[in-house]
């Protein structure tokens, strides 16, 4: 099935915006701690997970196998992670954290890079009700998304 889109382009636009805004902000904020958005997003899954095999880190980061092992080797060469083989399957090679890892994630303050914690929050100036409702819009526009995007995979 053949599905036309026509946007405007405004939509993308503002998610855009608003996104690298904040992104850069973010990367601003943490770069005094030798650390980047992405970085800190991929320790903090690393505890909260355990460990992730680099091709879970690359679906999560939204980047390619490249970058994400690029990542993963800035992030080892600082002593923040380490590889290790899975003992379920040989072949497969799961990251987790280290204690450095652990302790360089807890020396940057939450307001620094937790989304809805952060000291420049753009979920600030949204109504709760407001919140739920752009989270319930994106999450629709992402479904259809996603949908049209595995129709074109057949």
């Amino acid at each position: 099935m053949i599905r036309i889109l026509i946007m405007s382009g405004k939509l993308m636009e503002l998610i855009s915006k608003a996104h690298l805004t904040w992104k850069r902000r973010v990367a601003r904020d943490l770069a005094p701690h030798g650390l980047n958005p992405k970085q800190i997003f991929v320790l903090r899954k690393l505890q909260e997970t355990g460990g992730l095999a680099p091709s879970q880190i690359a679906e999560l980061t939204f980047a390619d196998r490249p970058t994400a092992t690029s990542m993963i080797n800035t992030l080892e060469r600082s002593g923040f992670v380490r590889r290790r083989r899975d003992p379920v399957n040989a072949k497969w090679v799961i990251v987790e954290i280290t204690a450095q890892g652990r302790r360089k994630l807890d020396s940057v303050p939450l307001q620094l890079w937790r989304s809805g914690r952060t000291t420049f929050d753009p979920e600030a100036c949204l109504t709760k009700d407001e919140r739920q409702e752009l989270i319930r819009l994106l999450e629709k526009v992402n479904r259809w998304m996603q949908d049209v995007a595995d129709d074109g995979d057949d």
